[in-house]
């Protein structure tokens, strides 16, 4: 992960957006962020530097990587806190008045009565990581700061089971806050937050809860559709009513969320409530009224992801305080590129099948599905065909279509609703919901057994995946109940590859001209220019890159050496007191011991009745040994050590009694025990440790030969977007180049006649050499090229046009692993740096005296 790349990096400007409020909202934001985040609490500040200032490395598929939240992620946390927190917004009225929209905008009293703020966000800019950002920010300073008014309960709602489903898979067991680097390590013993699902509601134990429902579990049983306001058109988007077998009913959820003393709701896909007629509205307001009839404050706040947030007249939501469209997640490099594929003389056949009336179309997807497959041969990638059938009937003769045509024979995945409203799927016996958690998984996976996916207009929202290559969206030219192009695109915009990997990925809607000025009229709103092509001029607009077989005596070999940094803990036994950085809080006091209560709440275990409530004080466990351990342990995780408890616990309570308080104090007193479980001494006691045995931590050694090679040759195949070259001297049928400078020297050294053999290196090269960043942690750098000379010598050449902060780090770091290399060995190998003004204004034709040139211009 590139932190400089437009993904993570705060921006210079943003597109304009329509939002009513934005305009104003998103200067004040960049504002108070410039100017160090003033207003918040000590513990918002230390989540805000944990989330946004400091590097993590996350594992996923059992590998480790670097990790980083987007900008569009952290501005939106940024502004909710900025809006609750700092600026305590928390009516429309108020936000009105403090953030005045260009046109008056009438405020309804009756409805204003508590915080929504609605966050719009593209699809696959990752709306779920932001919920989670807003859970632990509330849940923390709820724990921390004293009279804090945000809650430590929490009520996600899905519109229907496959949004349920798909964040069930992310919050289930809190994964997302285990997994994710969200809770400072230094409070992992603080969070205990249980995650309660709708199929196995009950009351949680712990000190937060977060329920996760669809909208449905919440409705009363007794209601027919009608009395819900109800139309067909909501029961196809948000799926039938739960049956009365459900394992609790709507009223006891409800009672079962409003036994805690406050709630923040979080509704996904949130563009489907804003409609006071509307059930999931009225449940909401319903939860509100309930908790003020109970002498409570009522709802913290409602936050709504979606990513589009329209009545169906097309205007925007006025409570939207972010506004991250599509288009700005496609140039950011979030999603892929939209290229949406124009048929000109299409014909609809006449017929009653789908798939002879719609059959041009169909051709068309399934042509440039073949294109996109026979590129993603040497890769392994699976893509995926995606068909929006207009009704079940169509779905399954296309389906039955697609079975016949190769290579899709056995590899087509139907599902839809029945005439019932019932979602089908027609394979195999298991239960819908085991079979679509199956099928997303294996169609995201690398045994994806799937070619295409045939769906009703069900699947527009709530079940995407990041295979999609190519949607053919079917449905009459006199259509009236048109889908938004928004939610055709959100089918296949997730990206297969990470940001910033080398390839710019798009995906292919193929259409008929009849459409154009609908998609243009809707798209255009967002601020998306997307490229309309004839499809027999739209192809995947990317390389591949693969070891080429004919060419094996270019192949290039690497020595793996034993690192040269490692962590280390030998200062550690002479680390004092005195070593440390200097941190220190305010001092104990006696009125802090027993500030905090927490609630009783007695339930009938039969009919989840309340039976009892009550405020208990809290009796604070005076446990120093045990609080001395937490740190220990805490500190040891982040420097990666282990084993080391014994020489850290007596520097940890030494510490503590000396230093940070800046008076000498005596752990084993209570009121010192309350004021260290404070969340600014926390922090001192790990700053002050972290950041010293950080720079003890990391020390060179000896390098000593593995006995093992790093052979180019078995680099995997990869897909790429940049610059390429067709070299001769190297084993790739392709150089795979960042900039254009390297597309010329990768042209110069097939010229130059005592270069025997190069390679073009990178990340899926996987030659990398650890060194020691500005920091004092330990980094990975990637050399540009390997060459081989005809005399058996080797070079590591790094070309460059504009130097970053760390490039004499990383250029020693070359120096010497070139000479442990040597040593290794006995080959000769060595490094240099090839600046562009050099290179261009060189008359060299060899690699010798290139590098004679080089040094003799950096000595004069």
């Amino acid at each position: 992960m590139n932190r400089l790349l437009p993904p993570y990096v705060v921006p210079q400007e943003r597109r304009p957006t329509r939002a009513a409020l934005v305009p104003k909202i998103r200067p004040a934001v960049d504002q108070w962020r410039a100017g160090g985040y003033p207003g918040v609490t000590d513990t918002t500040r230390r989540l805000l530097q944990y989330w946004f200032q400091e590097d993590h490395r996350v594992r996923r598929g059992g590998k480790a990587q670097e990790f980083g939240y987007y900008f569009c992620q952290r501005e939106a946390i940024e502004t909710l806190i900025y809006l609750l927190e700092v600026r305590q917004l928390r009516s429309m009225y108020e936000l009105v008045r403090n953030f005045p929209p260009d046109h008056p905008m009438p405020i309804d009293p009756a409805q204003d009565l508590f915080p929504r703020y609605v966050f719009k966000m593209a699809t696959g800019s990752g709306k779920t990581k932001v919920m989670s950002l807003a859970v632990v920010w509330s849940y923390f300073n709820a724990v921390f700061e004293p009279n804090s008014p945000l809650p430590r309960t929490f009520l996600l709602i899905a519109p229907n089971v496959i949004v349920y489903e798909r964040l069930k898979v992310d919050f289930e067991a809190g994964r997302i806050f285990n997994e994710d680097p969200i809770v400072p390590p230094e409070w992992k013993a603080d969070w205990q937050m249980t995650v309660v699902l709708r199929d196995s509601p009950s009351r949680s134990a712990t000190v937060g809860s977060l329920y996760l429902t669809n909208v449905q579990r919440l409705y009363d049983a007794p209601q027919d559709r009608s009395a819900r306001n109800e139309t067909p058109e909501m029961i196809a988007m948000l799926g039938p009513r739960v049956r009365e077998s459900a394992s609790i009913t709507g009223e006891a959820l409800r009672d079962l969320v409003l036994g805690h003393r406050e709630l923040m709701v979080i509704n996904d896909e949130g563009h489907h409530l804003h409609n006071e007629d509307l059930e999931w509205h009225k449940v909401i307001a319903g939860l509100h009224d309930s908790l003020q009839a109970r002498g409570r404050p009522g709802l913290a706040c409602q936050l709504d992801f979606t990513a589009t947030p329209k009545h169906q007249n097309g205007a925007l939501f006025r409570e939207i305080v972010v506004d991250y469209p599509v288009a700005q997640a496609v140039e950011d490099g979030i999603v892929k590129r939209p290229i949406l594929g124009e048929l000109k003389g299409a014909v609809e056949y006449t017929g009653k099948k789908a798939s002879v009336i719609y059959r041009d179309r169909l051709t068309a997807g399934v042509q440039k599905w073949r294109e996109y497959w026979e590129k993603f041969q040497e890769t392994q990638k699976k893509p995926v065909l995606f068909v929006m059938a207009e009704d079940t009937e169509a779905a399954d003769d296309i389906a039955g279509w697609l079975e016949q045509q190769n290579p899709f024979a056995g590899h087509v995945l139907n599902i839809h609703t029945n005439r019932s409203g019932e979602i089908n799927e027609t394979k195999g016996n298991q239960s819908l919901i085991e079979y679509l958690r199956d099928a997303a998984r294996k169609v995201d996976g690398d045994d994806n057994p799937y070619r295409a996916i045939v769906s009703v207009l069900m699947l527009r929202e709530g079940w995407d995946v990041r295979n999609v290559v190519v949607i053919v969206p079917l449905r009459p030219y006199t259509a009236k109940a048109q889908i938004l192009p928004e939610q055709t695109l959100g089918r296949g915009l997730r990206r297969i590859t990470l940001p910033g990997s080398g390839v710019d990925e798009r995906v292919i809607v193929i259409e008929h001209e009849a459409f154009k000025p609908f998609w243009k009229k809707e798209l255009d709103e967002e601020g998306l220019e997307v490229e309309w092509q004839p499809v027999e001029a739209v192809h995947p607009d990317f390389k591949t890159v693969y070891v080429d077989k004919t060419k094996l005596q270019y192949d290039i070999s690497v020595p793996l050496l034993s690192p040269a940094l490692v962590t280390t803990t030998e200062g550690l036994e002479n680390l004092s007191v005195s070593d440390l950085a200097v941190k220190t809080v305010s001092a104990p006091q006696l009125h802090l011991i027993k500030e905090d209560t927490f609630e009783y709440t007695g339930r009938d275990m039969l009919t989840l009745e309340v039976v009892d409530r009550d405020q208990i004080e809290r009796s604070f466990p005076a446990d120093s040994v045990g609080y001395v351990v937490a740190m220990c342990h805490l500190i040891e995780k982040e420097c990666h050590l282990t084993g080391h408890f014994h020489r850290l616990a007596g520097l940890v309570k030494e510490y503590i009694e000396t230093v940070l308080f800046g008076e000498k104090v005596d752990m084993e007193n209570e009121e010192a025990l309350v004021r260290l479980n404070k969340p600014d001494a926390k922090i001192a006691i790990f700053e002050a440790f972290v950041q010293t045995m950080r720079g003890l931590s990391v020390k060179s050694q000896i390098v000593q030969p593995t006995g093992e090679e790093l052979h180019f040759s078995n680099t995997d195949g990869y897909e790429w977007s940049r610059p390429v070259y067709s070299g001769q001297k190297t084993i790739f049928n392709l150089v795979a180049c960042d900039v254009q400078f390297e597309t010329e020297f990768a042209s110069f050294l097939d010229r130059a006649s005592d270069v025997a053999a190069y390679v073009k290196n990178n990340m899926n090269a996987h030659f990398s050499i650890e060194y020691q960043s500005r920091d004092g942690g330990i980094r990975l750098y990637y050399p540009d090229f390997v060459v081989r000379m005809v005399s058996g010598e080797m070079w590591l050449l790094e070309t460059k046009g504009v130097e970053d902060v760390e490039v004499a780090q990383k250029d020693a770091r070359a120096a010497q692993w070139c000479k442990d290399a040597t040593i290794a060995t006995g080959i000769s190998w060595d490094f240099e740096k090839v600046p562009y003004a050099v290179f261009q204004g060189s008359s060299a034709s060899t690699i010798e005296e290139l590098i004679a040139e080089i040094k003799l211009r950096n000595r004069s």
